[in-house]
């Protein structure tokens, strides 16, 4: 298993999981009676698919915090449903890989399309059956990934030495038109004080539509230290980033 520096450690001290946590992957079912079922078959593939991965079974979606105390170093969300159309009964899974602080990784997605008089039984077989494919979509990225896999099942954080400089947060926009922030729990903007959901009105002192959505987002990537005009909770904050995440 690969170690986090002690360095990197002391500078975000929640941006690792636990060495206790190296090669254990927690499977936690959305809210729904098929998302269940599809968990517990994903458990059972991890099991017999990853002999260096061992799943642990959470009743439900952590919230995204850093990663200090956390028993595991990745987790898989899944979310499973089954659709009636006029055609036939579409029955989905969805294997959400990210990492200990709930960061994402990757997504596979896997359907079926099954009579519309399909019995609940061959509805949970499809669940099943869907589950185990999703999770030999991600153990093929595994492979692939092979390194990339390695760091996040060990240290719980899917970044490369060589990876460009990143303070692991980004811009989205809502209906509503604000643009808000996603931020990586323990990260260098976490670090900073920026939090999930905080409203961005200006980037380095002027208004985000300034410069455009698109221009935004993309300074959002390019691993230099902004300054960002915050609203949250009704009052507003200027948060000053750091210096970014690059591993040696």
């Amino acid at each position: 298993m690969l170690a986090a520096s002690a360095a990197l450690i002391a500078q975000f001290p929640g941006l690792f999981a636990p060495v206790t946590a190296a090669g254990t992957i927690a499977v936690m079912p959305a809210e729904s009676d098929d998302a269940r079922v599809a968990a517990r078959e994903t458990g059972r593939a991890i099991e017999q698919t990853w002999s260096t991965l061992r799943p642990i079974s959470l009743d439900s979606e952590a919230a995204p915090s850093d990663c200090r105390v956390k028993p595991y170093a990745a987790a898989a969300r899944i979310d499973a449903d089954d659709v009636p159309y006029a055609d036939g009964v579409l029955v989905e899974v969805t294997f959400d890989l990210v990492d200990c602080a709930g960061w994402e990784v990757d997504r596979w997605t896997e359907q079926r399309l099954l009579p519309t008089s399909a019995p609940r039984a061959g509805v949970v077989h499809a669940l099943r059956t869907l589950a185990r494919h999703a999770t030999t979509d991600a153990d093929v990225w595994a492979h692939l990934q092979r390194e990339r896999a390695a760091r996040l099942f060990s240290v719980g954080l899917a970044l490369l030495p060589g990876d460009p400089p990143t303070y692991l947060y980004a811009f989205y926009k809502t209906s509503d038109g604000k643009m808000r922030v996603a931020v990586r729990p323990g990260g260098p903007a976490w670090e900073a004080g920026v939090r999930d959901g905080d409203v961005l009105v200006r980037l380095d002192g002027k208004f985000w539509w300034e410069y455009g959505t698109f221009q935004t987002q993309r300074r959002a990537y390019d691993g230099l230290p902004h300054t960002l005009g915050l609203e949250r909770g009704g009052r507003t904050l200027e948060v000053r980033l750091g210096q970014p995440l690059e591993l040696p």
